[in-house]
């Protein structure tokens, strides 16, 4: 008779565990949201680009520049750029006399000469994820252009996951930065 009632008891209690929902996507983006609280997405890329004026990075950013930026970057952002600089050295390993990829010009805007200036930055009120950052080159030639910002809560931080290129004249940057580093 105990036996009965102890395998009934851990009948019931295996479908009641069974019967538990599971976290959806939608929660976990909450618990990951919540993670930044109080911080803005818009914050983070404003202070990411007015870095990369400071800096001014050309190609691939270096290993000190990387000190700086690498914080304001996603994992998935810093792995696609550590696997760009592995083909970038293969490249240059079986090709020492061409130029190879990403060795010159902003990385990170649609301008080859980069900004001079981050002018404003503000979220997308349908995705508050995605900051539209208005740019300036003040040089020969004078260019204003919007790129956006693709921002990820991780370790309780925002940071650009990704860039849209926005820029609409020839030879602009277009796309998406990590489809570029990403492809072979």
């Amino acid at each position: 008779m105990n036996v009965a009632r102890i395998a009934l008891a851990l009948v019931a209690s295996l479908a009641a565990a069974g019967c538990q929902q599971m976290p959806t996507r939608a929660a976990s983006a909450s618990a990951t949201s919540d993670a930044c609280a109080g911080a803005s997405p818009v914050d983070a890329a404003e202070t990411f680009f007015r870095q990369v004026v400071a800096l001014n990075p050309r190609g691939l950013p270096s290993a000190d520049a990387m000190h700086t930026l690498g914080p304001l970057l996603s994992s998935g952002m810093q792995a696609s750029i550590a696997r760009a600089r592995v083909r970038q050295q293969a490249e240059i390993a079986a090709f020492p006399d061409d130029k190879p990829s990403f060795i010159e010009g902003s990385l990170f805007t649609s301008l080859f000469e980069g900004p001079t200036a981050v002018l404003s930055a503000q979220a997308d009120p349908a995705a508050p994820t995605r900051v539209a950052v208005e740019m300036r080159y003040a040089g020969q030639g004078d260019a204003r252009w919007r790129d956006h910002a693709l921002m990820r809560c991780e370790h309780a931080q925002w940071r650009v996951d990704d860039i849209e290129f926005g820029g609409d004249w020839d030879f602009a940057s277009d796309g998406r930065l990590r489809d570029a580093l990403d492809a072979e």
